[in-house]
């Protein structure tokens, strides 16, 4: 999270997580691989990316949905999880995508 997010915004992330996770004990599973942010309404500001859907300012940052101003709702921002996904998969998995 520290490469993503600095100083003071990282460490309320953070504990954020930490508290809820003590209210869901599956929210901190120690399997998980990633921790996503989600927003409650649509950005008002869209984190740029190429066609590779990476992120211009932050090479392996995958904006995708609603939080990042590419879906406008649950079912776009579902497409377009799947269509960030793929090019994730793209990137580190070219021969099971």
């Amino acid at each position: 999270m520290a490469a993503c997010c600095r100083g003071e915004l990282a460490a309320d992330l953070r504990d954020g997580i930490t508290a809820f996770g003590r209210k869901l004990r599956a929210y901190q599973a120690p399997d998980a691989v990633l921790t996503g942010l989600e927003t409650r309404t649509s950005s008002p500001v869209r984190l740029l990316r190429g066609d590779n859907f990476q992120c211009t300012g932050l090479t392996g940052l995958y904006p995708c949905g609603e939080g990042a101003g590419y879906a406008g709702g649950i079912m776009t921002a579902a497409v377009d999880g799947v269509r960030c996904a793929a090019a994730l998969m793209q990137q580190y998995a070219p021969d099971k995508a």
